[in-house]
Protein backbone atom coordinates (compact mmCIF):
# COMPACT_ATOMS: atom_id res chain seq x y z
CA UNK A 1 0.00 0.00 0.00
CA UNK A 2 1.33 3.43 -0.92
CA UNK A 3 1.84 6.23 1.59
CA UNK A 4 -0.93 8.10 -0.22
CA UNK A 5 -3.35 5.27 0.46
CA UNK A 6 -2.30 5.08 4.12
CA UNK A 7 -2.82 8.84 4.46
CA UNK A 8 -6.23 8.51 2.78
CA UNK A 9 -7.29 5.81 5.25
CA UNK A 10 -5.92 7.81 8.19
CA UNK A 11 -7.90 10.88 7.19
CA UNK A 12 -11.09 8.83 6.79
CA UNK A 13 -10.69 7.36 10.27
CA UNK A 14 -9.82 10.74 11.78
CA UNK A 15 -12.79 12.42 10.08
CA UNK A 16 -15.18 9.74 11.31
CA UNK A 17 -13.69 9.85 14.79
CA UNK A 18 -13.92 13.65 14.91
CA UNK A 19 -17.54 13.66 13.76
CA UNK A 20 -18.61 10.96 16.20
CA UNK A 21 -16.67 12.48 19.09
CA UNK A 22 -18.16 15.92 18.47
CA UNK A 23 -21.63 14.41 18.50
CA UNK A 24 -20.60 12.48 21.60
CA UNK A 25 -19.77 15.76 23.31
CA UNK A 26 -23.25 17.01 22.36
CA UNK A 27 -24.68 13.84 23.92
CA UNK A 28 -22.66 14.49 27.08
CA UNK A 29 -23.90 18.08 27.09
CA UNK A 30 -27.50 16.87 26.92
CA UNK A 31 -26.79 14.51 29.82
CA UNK A 32 -25.33 17.38 31.89
CA UNK A 33 -28.05 19.92 31.16
CA UNK A 34 -31.26 17.86 31.00
CA UNK A 35 -30.70 15.36 33.83
CA UNK A 36 -30.08 15.85 37.56
CA UNK A 37 -26.56 15.01 38.77
CA UNK A 38 -27.93 12.33 41.12
CA UNK A 39 -29.32 10.51 38.04
CA UNK A 40 -26.25 11.11 35.87
CA UNK A 41 -23.85 9.92 38.58
CA UNK A 42 -25.96 6.77 39.12
CA UNK A 43 -26.20 6.09 35.39
CA UNK A 44 -22.49 6.61 34.76
CA UNK A 45 -21.69 4.10 37.50
CA UNK A 46 -24.19 1.61 36.02
CA UNK A 47 -22.82 2.18 32.53
CA UNK A 48 -19.41 1.00 33.73
CA UNK A 49 -20.76 -2.55 34.06
CA UNK A 50 -21.20 -3.34 30.34
CA UNK A 51 -17.96 -1.44 29.80
CA UNK A 52 -16.24 -3.83 32.21
CA UNK A 53 -16.60 -6.46 29.49
CA UNK A 54 -16.54 -4.18 26.45
CA UNK A 55 -12.84 -4.49 25.68
CA UNK A 56 -12.94 -8.29 26.01
CA UNK A 57 -15.98 -8.85 23.81
CA UNK A 58 -15.86 -5.70 21.69
CA UNK A 59 -13.35 -3.10 20.54
CA UNK A 60 -10.02 -4.06 22.09
CA UNK A 61 -9.91 -7.82 21.86
CA UNK A 62 -11.98 -8.31 18.70
CA UNK A 63 -10.16 -5.75 16.57
CA UNK A 64 -6.63 -6.52 17.68
CA UNK A 65 -7.02 -10.31 17.61
CA UNK A 66 -9.31 -10.75 14.62
CA UNK A 67 -7.52 -8.66 11.99
CA UNK A 68 -4.26 -10.70 12.04
CA UNK A 69 -6.26 -13.96 11.94
CA UNK A 70 -8.36 -12.80 8.99
CA UNK A 71 -5.16 -11.99 7.11
CA UNK A 72 -4.09 -15.65 7.43
CA UNK A 73 -7.42 -17.39 6.70
CA UNK A 74 -7.60 -18.62 3.06
CA UNK A 75 -9.84 -16.37 1.01
CA UNK A 76 -12.18 -19.25 0.11
CA UNK A 77 -12.90 -19.85 3.83
CA UNK A 78 -12.98 -16.26 5.01
CA UNK A 79 -16.72 -15.60 4.72
CA UNK A 80 -17.62 -18.84 6.46
CA UNK A 81 -15.19 -18.04 9.27
CA UNK A 82 -16.73 -14.58 9.70
CA UNK A 83 -20.26 -15.95 9.98
CA UNK A 84 -19.23 -18.64 12.46
CA UNK A 85 -17.12 -16.31 14.56
CA UNK A 86 -20.03 -13.87 14.73
CA UNK A 87 -22.32 -16.63 16.02
CA UNK A 88 -19.68 -17.63 18.57
CA UNK A 89 -19.31 -14.03 19.80
CA UNK A 90 -23.09 -13.56 19.94
CA UNK A 91 -23.40 -16.54 22.27
CA UNK A 92 -20.68 -15.22 24.58
CA UNK A 93 -22.36 -11.83 24.76
CA UNK A 94 -25.78 -13.23 25.57
CA UNK A 95 -24.22 -15.22 28.42
CA UNK A 96 -22.44 -12.20 29.89
CA UNK A 97 -25.49 -9.94 29.53
CA UNK A 98 -27.58 -12.51 31.40
CA UNK A 99 -25.02 -12.75 34.20
CA UNK A 100 -24.85 -8.96 34.46
CA UNK A 101 -28.62 -8.65 34.80
CA UNK A 102 -28.79 -11.47 37.35
CA UNK A 103 -25.99 -10.16 39.55
CA UNK A 104 -26.71 -6.44 39.17
CA UNK A 105 -27.02 -5.82 42.97
CA UNK A 106 -23.60 -7.35 43.63
CA UNK A 107 -22.05 -5.39 40.76
CA UNK A 108 -23.55 -2.15 42.09
CA UNK A 109 -22.10 -2.85 45.52
CA UNK A 110 -18.69 -3.48 43.94
CA UNK A 111 -18.66 -0.09 42.20
CA UNK A 112 -20.11 2.04 44.99
CA UNK A 113 -18.28 3.35 48.03
CA UNK A 114 -19.67 2.28 51.39
CA UNK A 115 -20.54 5.87 52.28
CA UNK A 116 -21.81 6.92 48.86
CA UNK A 117 -24.56 9.50 48.44
CA UNK A 118 -25.90 7.60 45.42
CA UNK A 119 -28.98 5.36 45.62
CA UNK A 120 -27.84 1.70 45.28
CA UNK A 121 -31.33 0.62 44.18
CA UNK A 122 -31.28 3.12 41.31
CA UNK A 123 -27.81 1.99 40.25
CA UNK A 124 -28.96 -1.66 40.27
CA UNK A 125 -32.03 -0.82 38.19
CA UNK A 126 -29.93 1.08 35.65
CA UNK A 127 -27.38 -1.76 35.38
CA UNK A 128 -30.16 -4.14 34.36
CA UNK A 129 -31.50 -1.70 31.78
CA UNK A 130 -28.17 -0.86 30.19
CA UNK A 131 -26.59 -4.37 30.06
CA UNK A 132 -27.82 -5.13 26.49
CA UNK A 133 -25.59 -2.27 25.36
CA UNK A 134 -22.72 -4.77 25.61
CA UNK A 135 -24.28 -7.04 22.99
CA UNK A 136 -24.97 -4.11 20.68
CA UNK A 137 -21.51 -2.56 20.86
CA UNK A 138 -19.80 -5.94 20.60
CA UNK A 139 -21.50 -6.74 17.32
CA UNK A 140 -20.79 -3.20 16.08
CA UNK A 141 -17.10 -3.72 16.86
CA UNK A 142 -17.11 -7.11 15.13
CA UNK A 143 -18.64 -5.67 11.97
CA UNK A 144 -16.09 -2.86 12.10
CA UNK A 145 -13.21 -5.34 12.42
CA UNK A 146 -14.47 -7.25 9.37
CA UNK A 147 -14.49 -4.05 7.32
CA UNK A 148 -11.14 -2.82 8.64
CA UNK A 149 -9.50 -6.13 7.73
CA UNK A 150 -10.34 -5.28 4.11
CA UNK A 151 -9.07 -1.71 4.67
CA UNK A 152 -12.60 -0.35 4.31
CA UNK A 153 -12.78 2.37 6.95
CA UNK A 154 -15.88 4.41 6.07
CA UNK A 155 -18.38 2.17 7.86
CA UNK A 156 -16.58 1.60 11.17
CA UNK A 157 -15.37 5.22 11.30
CA UNK A 158 -18.78 6.86 10.88
CA UNK A 159 -21.05 4.23 12.49
CA UNK A 160 -20.70 5.83 15.98
CA UNK A 161 -22.63 8.80 14.60
CA UNK A 162 -25.71 6.58 14.59
CA UNK A 163 -25.11 5.69 18.24
CA UNK A 164 -24.86 9.31 19.33
CA UNK A 165 -27.76 10.53 17.19
CA UNK A 166 -30.08 7.80 18.47
CA UNK A 167 -29.09 8.34 22.11
CA UNK A 168 -29.48 12.12 21.89
CA UNK A 169 -32.95 11.80 20.33
CA UNK A 170 -34.24 9.58 23.15
CA UNK A 171 -32.65 11.76 25.85
CA UNK A 172 -34.27 14.90 24.44
CA UNK A 173 -37.66 13.22 24.08
CA UNK A 174 -37.69 12.15 27.76
CA UNK A 175 -35.45 14.60 29.67
CA UNK A 176 -34.89 13.83 33.33
CA UNK A 177 -35.94 10.17 33.03
CA UNK A 178 -33.41 7.65 34.35
CA UNK A 179 -35.12 4.88 32.37
CA UNK A 180 -34.91 6.82 29.11
CA UNK A 181 -31.25 7.64 29.75
CA UNK A 182 -30.29 3.96 30.01
CA UNK A 183 -32.43 2.86 27.07
CA UNK A 184 -31.00 5.70 24.95
CA UNK A 185 -27.55 4.14 25.13
CA UNK A 186 -28.88 0.66 24.34
CA UNK A 187 -30.77 1.90 21.29
CA UNK A 188 -27.74 3.87 20.14
CA UNK A 189 -25.54 0.78 20.38
CA UNK A 190 -27.86 -1.30 18.20
CA UNK A 191 -28.05 1.52 15.65
CA UNK A 192 -24.24 1.59 15.47
CA UNK A 193 -24.23 -2.11 14.62
CA UNK A 194 -27.16 -1.93 12.20
CA UNK A 195 -25.77 0.82 9.96
CA UNK A 196 -22.71 -1.33 9.15
CA UNK A 197 -24.66 -4.40 8.04
CA UNK A 198 -25.28 -3.23 4.43
CA UNK A 199 -21.53 -2.83 3.85
CA UNK A 200 -21.04 -6.50 4.82
CA UNK A 201 -22.90 -7.54 1.65
CA UNK A 202 -25.33 -10.25 2.66
CA UNK A 203 -23.66 -11.15 5.94
CA UNK A 204 -25.43 -13.67 8.19
CA UNK A 205 -24.80 -16.02 11.10
CA UNK A 206 -23.65 -19.60 10.69
CA UNK A 207 -23.54 -21.90 13.68
CA UNK A 208 -20.57 -24.21 13.56
CA UNK A 209 -16.88 -24.44 14.36
CA UNK A 210 -13.94 -23.24 12.32
CA UNK A 211 -10.30 -23.91 13.30
CA UNK A 212 -9.48 -20.19 13.04
CA UNK A 213 -12.02 -19.45 15.80
CA UNK A 214 -9.70 -21.24 18.20
CA UNK A 215 -6.74 -19.15 17.06
CA UNK A 216 -8.73 -15.93 17.35
CA UNK A 217 -9.93 -16.93 20.83
CA UNK A 218 -6.34 -17.75 21.79
CA UNK A 219 -5.20 -14.31 20.65
CA UNK A 220 -8.10 -12.76 22.56
CA UNK A 221 -7.24 -14.63 25.77
CA UNK A 222 -4.41 -12.28 26.86
CA UNK A 223 -6.87 -9.41 26.62
CA UNK A 224 -8.81 -11.06 29.42
CA UNK A 225 -5.86 -10.47 31.73
CA UNK A 226 -5.18 -6.97 30.41
CA UNK A 227 -8.79 -5.92 30.55
CA UNK A 228 -9.39 -7.53 33.92
CA UNK A 229 -6.61 -5.38 35.32
CA UNK A 230 -7.89 -2.27 33.52
CA UNK A 231 -11.40 -2.88 34.83
CA UNK A 232 -10.05 -3.45 38.33
CA UNK A 233 -8.63 0.05 37.89
CA UNK A 234 -12.12 1.26 36.89
CA UNK A 235 -13.72 -0.38 39.93
CA UNK A 236 -11.22 1.34 42.21
CA UNK A 237 -11.69 4.68 40.44
CA UNK A 238 -15.47 4.63 40.72
CA UNK A 239 -15.38 3.50 44.33
CA UNK A 240 -13.23 6.57 45.00
CA UNK A 241 -15.41 8.87 42.88
CA UNK A 242 -18.63 7.72 44.58
CA UNK A 243 -17.08 8.48 47.97
CA UNK A 244 -16.91 12.14 46.91
CA UNK A 245 -19.88 14.54 46.88
CA UNK A 246 -22.52 14.20 44.15
CA UNK A 247 -21.27 15.39 40.79
CA UNK A 248 -17.83 13.81 41.00
CA UNK A 249 -18.67 10.92 38.65
CA UNK A 250 -20.32 13.29 36.16
CA UNK A 251 -17.41 15.72 36.33
CA UNK A 252 -14.90 12.96 35.71
CA UNK A 253 -17.01 11.65 32.83
CA UNK A 254 -17.00 15.10 31.20
CA UNK A 255 -13.22 15.30 31.37
CA UNK A 256 -12.76 11.70 30.34
CA UNK A 257 -14.94 12.18 27.26
CA UNK A 258 -12.87 15.18 26.17
CA UNK A 259 -9.67 13.24 26.80
CA UNK A 260 -10.93 10.22 24.86
CA UNK A 261 -12.06 12.47 22.01
CA UNK A 262 -8.53 13.85 21.64
CA UNK A 263 -6.97 10.43 22.16
CA UNK A 264 -9.32 8.84 19.64
CA UNK A 265 -8.73 11.49 17.01
CA UNK A 266 -4.96 11.88 17.30
CA UNK A 267 -3.85 8.42 18.47
CA UNK A 268 -6.45 5.67 18.06
CA UNK A 269 -7.51 6.76 14.56
CA UNK A 270 -3.99 6.81 13.09
CA UNK A 271 -3.23 3.54 14.87
CA UNK A 272 -6.33 1.92 13.33
CA UNK A 273 -5.30 3.10 9.87
CA UNK A 274 -1.70 1.91 10.30
CA UNK A 275 -2.48 -1.40 12.02
CA UNK A 276 -3.36 -3.51 8.95
CA UNK A 277 -0.21 -2.35 7.14
CA UNK A 278 1.97 -2.84 10.23
CA UNK A 279 0.53 -6.36 10.57
CA UNK A 280 1.28 -7.08 6.90
CA UNK A 281 4.90 -5.86 7.23
CA UNK A 282 5.36 -7.93 10.39
CA UNK A 283 3.85 -11.08 8.81
CA UNK A 284 6.10 -10.69 5.74
CA UNK A 285 9.22 -10.19 7.88
CA UNK A 286 9.73 -6.68 6.47
CA UNK A 287 11.39 -5.32 9.61
CA UNK A 288 12.82 -2.14 8.09
CA UNK A 289 9.49 -1.16 6.50
CA UNK A 290 7.67 -1.89 9.78
CA UNK A 291 10.06 0.29 11.80
CA UNK A 292 9.98 3.12 9.28
CA UNK A 293 6.18 3.22 9.14
CA UNK A 294 5.85 3.13 12.94
CA UNK A 295 8.52 5.81 13.40
CA UNK A 296 6.81 8.16 10.94
CA UNK A 297 3.45 7.55 12.59
CA UNK A 298 4.84 8.28 16.06
CA UNK A 299 6.44 11.55 14.95
CA UNK A 300 3.30 12.96 13.38
CA UNK A 301 1.00 11.74 16.13
CA UNK A 302 3.28 13.29 18.79
CA UNK A 303 2.91 16.72 17.18
CA UNK A 304 -0.89 16.51 17.18
CA UNK A 305 -1.05 15.12 20.72
CA UNK A 306 1.21 17.89 22.03
CA UNK A 307 -1.08 20.51 20.52
CA UNK A 308 -4.22 18.90 21.96
CA UNK A 309 -2.55 18.56 25.35
CA UNK A 310 -1.66 22.27 25.40
CA UNK A 311 -5.29 23.22 24.74
CA UNK A 312 -6.72 20.80 27.32
CA UNK A 313 -4.38 21.83 30.13
CA UNK A 314 -4.20 25.56 29.43
CA UNK A 315 -7.86 26.13 28.58
CA UNK A 316 -9.65 23.43 30.61
CA UNK A 317 -12.14 25.71 32.45
CA UNK A 318 -13.24 27.42 29.22
CA UNK A 319 -13.48 24.06 27.42
CA UNK A 320 -15.78 22.76 30.17
CA UNK A 321 -17.87 25.93 30.02
CA UNK A 322 -18.38 25.77 26.25
CA UNK A 323 -18.84 22.02 25.87
CA UNK A 324 -20.98 21.26 28.90
CA UNK A 325 -22.17 24.36 30.80
CA UNK A 326 -24.90 25.44 28.42
CA UNK A 327 -26.91 27.16 31.17
CA UNK A 328 -25.84 29.81 33.69
CA UNK A 329 -27.36 27.60 36.37
CA UNK A 330 -24.93 24.78 35.59
CA UNK A 331 -23.91 22.97 38.78
CA UNK A 332 -20.77 24.59 40.23
CA UNK A 333 -19.50 21.35 41.79
CA UNK A 334 -19.76 19.44 38.51
CA UNK A 335 -17.98 22.33 36.76
CA UNK A 336 -15.08 22.34 39.23
CA UNK A 337 -14.64 18.57 39.11
CA UNK A 338 -14.74 18.62 35.31
CA UNK A 339 -12.04 21.29 34.96
CA UNK A 340 -9.70 19.71 37.52
CA UNK A 341 -9.94 16.27 35.93
CA UNK A 342 -9.51 17.68 32.42
CA UNK A 343 -6.27 19.45 33.29
CA UNK A 344 -4.77 16.28 34.76
CA UNK A 345 -5.93 14.10 31.85
CA UNK A 346 -4.54 16.67 29.41
CA UNK A 347 -1.11 15.91 30.86
CA UNK A 348 -1.75 12.21 30.22
CA UNK A 349 -2.66 12.70 26.57
CA UNK A 350 0.82 12.68 24.99
CA UNK A 351 2.33 9.70 26.85
CA UNK A 352 -0.75 7.49 26.56
CA UNK A 353 -1.34 8.49 22.94
CA UNK A 354 2.18 7.43 21.94
CA UNK A 355 1.95 4.33 24.11
CA UNK A 356 -1.12 3.29 22.14
CA UNK A 357 0.88 3.26 18.88
CA UNK A 358 3.75 1.37 20.46
CA UNK A 359 1.47 -1.31 21.83
CA UNK A 360 -0.28 -1.67 18.45
CA UNK A 361 3.16 -2.40 17.05
CA UNK A 362 3.51 -5.28 19.50
CA UNK A 363 0.08 -6.60 18.53
CA UNK A 364 1.01 -6.39 14.85
CA UNK A 365 4.09 -8.50 15.59
CA UNK A 366 1.80 -10.86 17.56
CA UNK A 367 3.80 -10.26 20.75
CA UNK A 368 0.59 -10.30 22.74
CA UNK A 369 2.10 -11.66 25.94
CA UNK A 370 4.66 -8.90 26.03
CA UNK A 371 2.01 -6.23 25.51
CA UNK A 372 -0.12 -7.77 28.26
CA UNK A 373 2.76 -7.82 30.73
CA UNK A 374 3.50 -4.13 30.20
CA UNK A 375 -0.14 -3.04 30.19
CA UNK A 376 -1.07 -4.99 33.32
CA UNK A 377 1.90 -3.53 35.18
CA UNK A 378 0.91 0.00 34.19
CA UNK A 379 -2.72 -0.45 35.19
CA UNK A 380 -1.66 -1.73 38.61
CA UNK A 381 0.66 1.24 39.03
CA UNK A 382 -2.19 3.55 38.00
CA UNK A 383 -4.43 1.94 40.61
CA UNK A 384 -1.79 2.45 43.27
CA UNK A 385 -1.50 6.06 42.18
CA UNK A 386 -5.25 6.55 42.65
CA UNK A 387 -5.03 5.37 46.24
CA UNK A 388 -1.99 7.50 47.01
CA UNK A 389 -3.16 10.70 45.33
CA UNK A 390 -6.92 10.76 46.02
CA UNK A 391 -6.54 12.78 49.27
CA UNK A 392 -5.37 15.68 47.10
CA UNK A 393 -8.71 15.84 45.26
CA UNK A 394 -9.89 15.38 41.68
CA UNK A 395 -6.81 16.84 39.95
CA UNK A 396 -4.33 14.66 41.82
CA UNK A 397 -6.55 11.59 41.48
CA UNK A 398 -6.33 11.90 37.69
CA UNK A 399 -2.68 12.91 37.75
CA UNK A 400 -2.04 9.23 38.52
CA UNK A 401 -3.03 8.46 34.93
CA UNK A 402 -0.45 10.91 33.56
CA UNK A 403 2.30 9.44 35.75
CA UNK A 404 1.45 5.90 34.65
CA UNK A 405 1.46 7.06 31.02
CA UNK A 406 4.98 8.51 31.34
CA UNK A 407 6.21 5.25 32.86
CA UNK A 408 4.54 3.25 30.07
CA UNK A 409 6.02 5.42 27.34
CA UNK A 410 9.50 5.08 28.87
CA UNK A 411 9.08 1.31 29.02
CA UNK A 412 8.00 1.09 25.38
CA UNK A 413 10.90 3.24 24.16
CA UNK A 414 13.28 0.90 25.97
CA UNK A 415 11.58 -2.19 24.46
CA UNK A 416 11.83 -0.94 20.88
CA UNK A 417 15.42 0.20 21.43
CA UNK A 418 16.36 -3.24 22.75
CA UNK A 419 14.65 -4.89 19.78
CA UNK A 420 16.71 -2.73 17.43
CA UNK A 421 13.62 -1.24 15.77
CA UNK A 422 13.62 2.36 16.97
CA UNK A 423 16.30 4.59 18.48
CA UNK A 424 15.64 5.74 22.04
CA UNK A 425 17.66 8.86 21.36
CA UNK A 426 15.47 9.85 18.42
CA UNK A 427 12.29 9.22 20.41
CA UNK A 428 13.60 11.30 23.31
CA UNK A 429 14.58 14.08 20.90
CA UNK A 430 11.02 14.10 19.56
CA UNK A 431 9.53 14.48 23.05
CA UNK A 432 12.00 17.18 24.06
CA UNK A 433 10.86 19.24 21.08
CA UNK A 434 7.13 18.67 21.55
CA UNK A 435 7.13 19.47 25.30
CA UNK A 436 8.40 23.10 25.14
CA UNK A 437 6.05 23.89 22.26
CA UNK A 438 3.10 22.56 24.30
CA UNK A 439 4.20 24.38 27.47
CA UNK A 440 4.56 27.75 25.75
CA UNK A 441 1.24 27.35 23.93
CA UNK A 442 -0.71 26.28 27.00
CA UNK A 443 0.60 29.11 29.19
CA UNK A 444 -0.01 31.87 26.65
CA UNK A 445 -3.43 30.51 25.69
CA UNK A 446 -4.44 30.51 29.36
CA UNK A 447 -3.24 34.08 29.90
CA UNK A 448 -5.15 35.38 26.88
CA UNK A 449 -8.39 33.56 27.75
CA UNK A 450 -8.22 34.68 31.39
CA UNK A 451 -7.72 38.29 30.31
CA UNK A 452 -10.78 38.18 28.03
CA UNK A 453 -13.30 36.72 30.45
CA UNK A 454 -14.11 34.14 33.11
CA UNK A 455 -14.93 30.51 32.50
CA UNK A 456 -18.58 30.32 33.53
CA UNK A 457 -21.01 29.21 30.82
CA UNK A 458 -21.26 28.83 27.05
CA UNK A 459 -22.34 32.39 26.24
CA UNK A 460 -19.67 34.10 28.34
CA UNK A 461 -16.81 31.70 27.68
CA UNK A 462 -17.01 31.08 23.92
CA UNK A 463 -15.04 34.16 22.82
CA UNK A 464 -12.22 33.69 25.38
CA UNK A 465 -11.93 30.04 24.38
CA UNK A 466 -11.77 30.81 20.66
CA UNK A 467 -9.17 33.56 21.03
CA UNK A 468 -7.18 31.58 23.60
CA UNK A 469 -7.20 28.52 21.35
CA UNK A 470 -6.09 30.57 18.33
CA UNK A 471 -3.26 32.10 20.36
CA UNK A 472 -2.15 28.73 21.75
CA UNK A 473 -2.31 27.08 18.33
CA UNK A 474 -0.29 29.85 16.66
CA UNK A 475 2.39 29.68 19.33
CA UNK A 476 2.50 25.90 19.30
CA UNK A 477 2.94 25.44 15.57
CA UNK A 478 5.39 28.36 15.35
CA UNK A 479 7.61 26.79 18.02
CA UNK A 480 7.13 23.37 16.43
CA UNK A 481 8.31 24.78 13.08
CA UNK A 482 11.36 26.36 14.71
CA UNK A 483 12.20 23.04 16.39
CA UNK A 484 11.82 21.21 13.06
CA UNK A 485 8.93 19.00 14.12
CA UNK A 486 7.10 17.20 11.27
CA UNK A 487 4.05 19.35 10.57
CA UNK A 488 2.89 17.79 7.30
CA UNK A 489 0.76 14.66 6.97
CA UNK A 490 2.02 12.56 4.09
Amino acid sequence: MSKKRILHNTLIVMAGTLASRVLGVVRQGVLNNFFDKAITDAFLVAYRVPNLFREILAEGAVTNALIPVLAEVPEAERESFKRRFAAFLLGLNLLVVGIGILFAPQLAALLLAADTQLDPALVTYLIRLVMPFLLAISMAALFGAFLQSEERFWGPSFAPLAFNAGAIAVMLLWPGSATALALAYVLGGFLQAAVQVPALRGFGLEFGWHPAIGKAALLMTPFVFTTSTRQFLTVVLYALLTSMPLGAATGFSNADMTYLMALGLFSVSPAMALYPRLSAHAAAGETAAFARLLDEGLARVAVLLGWASALMVGLAPWVVAVLFAWKRSFDAQVFAYSAEAMQALGLALLPWGLYNLYVRGLYARQQIGRAVKISVSLFLLNTLGYYLLVPGGMFYLNLATAIAGVLGLTWMVWVYQRDGLLSAASQLSLLLRVAPAALAAGCLGNLVADHLGPARDLAVSLAPLLVGSLTASTVYFAVAWLLRLPLKLR
